[in-house]
C-alpha cells in the first residue's frame, strides 16, 4: 500500500558518497525497506540509489515533509 501523500520517488544507479551527502539518509536491503525506515522516521522518501554494493546495496535519502 502506498503513501498518498508519498510523490514519486526519484530512483538511480550508482555510487553513493556519504561525506557528501548533506541529507538524512540511510543504508537497506530493499526498497520495501526504505519506504518502512522513511515511516518510521517520519519523513518522506524521495530517493533511492542502487549502489549494487553488498550488503545494503540501497541507499534511502529521506527529507521532511513539507509543513501543511
Amino acid at each position: 500500500m502506498m503513501d498518498e501523500r508519498q510523490p514519486d520517488i526519484k530512483r538511480s544507479k550508482g555510487k553513493f558518497d556519504p561525506v557528501t551527502e548533506t541529507r538524512d539518509w540511510s543504508a537497506a536491503a530493499s526498497e520495501e525497506r526504505c519506504r518502512k525506515l522513511a515511516k518510521a522516521k517520519g519523513k518522506r522518501l524521495v530517493e533511492i540509489i542502487d549502489t549494487e554494493d553488498e550488503p545494503l546495496p540501497i541507499i534511502c535519502i529521506f527529507e521532511d515533509y513539507p509543513d501543511e
